[in-house]
């Protein structure tokens, strides 16, 4: 069908793209650079659709969405956004928008948005509550995006969530999240295990949510009093039912088939899920992390870190994800007075986070099997061969050895060659010699 779509950014070329997908997709587009004109235009009572950017001219367009939505209320409306931090996806809950799209966007995705838009009666309702904003989560990657989308999605329903990621991904700011940002906010919100005393568990949780953490580790006996407590709340009413929302590190599929999880209450408690990326999947999320729990740590003073710390840091592999990074800001804050963390207090401190006894075993290991290539190269290199067996031992070490040192410093070979202690002019031989990219 076609729409009559309004079409509210400031940027022309986004506009002009825009308005030229949309007129070949069969809709009729009004395009503007000003909110107040898109205002005009909706209560006016023109126009299917509402496709608008969330900033123009220094303002938001929530500023002019409420008195809009008064007029129209049954107009969809999309935002898009190169804002992309959870809180604007909360603002779009907030004042009723149907559907939150994250710069940079696919033009087909903006396109099916439009239609599914204009086959709705009426704009999807997610009313987030602005006490989310006490309790965000930082990061505007493409990664987290549809984290945020979920978020703002099942904040308002009554569907059982599970929330599945790493050791430190934030499952417990999600759950939290989801509880606040919804018709349950003034509800309890029980972290439970526990359901043997089914009528007390239903009287505590009075129509609020039930999280578990690490659902994975309820014993058999916890697992069937969650299935009957779960089963016994289909009786209650939806609007004063509790809700699970439960969270895991563990695939329970594998679980499952394995014996160790009931599959009916899999069923039951996987109705929506999220899936939390690492943050290595995060791309230039941890930067503005480290700042934040930097800022929290030190209050209003204006201690920061250093560029080059900062860089160590995006490069790090953060086994702990956020929960790592959050503990190291916190030690480098709690044992540094100065007012820059360099890259060498955060060199040191994370070499702190690789117990001994696991350092002792990786080198004992990697010692075996050095030991055992060397034997190996030794017997099956032939005399005279073109390449020693000394030459291909000293390849081993030094071309992993070289590439991690351009990692940690992202290229820079200067600074390479000093992590090394060798001279640059050595460095870019060896680099040339080894085929290192």
């Amino acid at each position: 069908m076609k729409y009559e779509v309004l079409l509210a950014e400031d940027d022309d070329s986004i506009r002009l793209v825009l308005s030229k997908a949309l007129s070949r997709a069969g809709h009729n587009v009004r395009a503007t650079d000003n909110p107040d004109t898109l205002k005009k235009w909706a209560v006016g009572g023109t126009g299917d659709i509402i496709l608008t950017d969330v900033m123009m001219g220094g303002r938001e367009v929530f500023e002019t969405l409420p008195e809009l939505m008064e007029a129209r209320p049954e107009i969809p409306v999309i935002v898009i956004s190169g804002n992309n931090t959870v809180n604007t996806a909360i603002k779009t809950g907030q004042h009723k928008v149907f559907e939150y799209i994250p710069k940079p966007f696919d033009l087909d995705d903006v396109v099916q948005a439009v239609g599914r838009a204009g086959q709705s009666v009426n704009p999807r309702k997610n009313r987030l509550s602005a006490e989310l904003g006490k309790l965000p989560m930082i990061g505007r990657s493409t990664a987290m995006q549809p984290i945020y989308r979920a978020i703002s999605r099942f904040a308002s329903g009554n569907l059982p969530v599970l929330i599945n990621g790493s050791v430190g991904t934030g499952k417990d700011v999600v759950a939290k999240l989801l509880h606040d940002g919804g018709p349950r906010k003034d509800r309890p919100f029980l972290r439970l295990k526990d359901f043997s005393n089914l009528s007390l568990t239903l009287q505590k949780v009075n129509g609020g949510d039930i999280y578990i953490d690490e659902i994975a580790g309820l014993s058999p006996e916890q697992q069937d009093a969650l299935l009957a407590l779960m089963t016994e709340s289909e009786n209650i009413p939806a609007a004063q039912r509790p809700r699970v929302i439960s969270a895991t590190r563990k695939d329970l599929r594998d679980l499952s088939q394995e014996g160790d999880f009931r599959d009916d209450l899999l069923f039951r408690i996987n109705v929506a899920e999220i899936r939390l990326p690492d943050l290595s999947e995060r791309d230039g999320d941890v930067t503005e992390l480290a700042e934040y729990f930097l800022s929290q740590e030190v209050g209003g003073t204006t201690r920061r870190f250093q560029a080059d710390a900062l860089d160590m840091l995006k490069r790090h592999k953060w086994i702990g994800n956020v929960r790592e990074l959050e503990n190291l800001v916190r030690r480098l804050s709690l044992l540094y007075s100065d007012d820059v963390i360099t890259v060498e207090m955060v060199s040191h401190e994370l070499a702190k986070d690789i117990p001994t006894e696991r350092r002792k075993e990786e080198a004992d290991h990697l010692e075996a099997m050095l030991s055992d290539a060397c034997r190996q190269t030794l017997a099956t290199t032939p005399e005279g061969a073109e390449i020693t067996p000394h030459q291909i031992a000293l390849a081993w070490v030094e071309k992993p050895l070289i590439t991690e040192a351009l990692r940690l410093t992202g290229g820079n070979k200067a600074k390479a060659a000093d992590i090394l202690g060798i001279h640059r002019n050595t460095l870019r031989t060896k680099i040339r010699a080894l085929s290192i990219s």
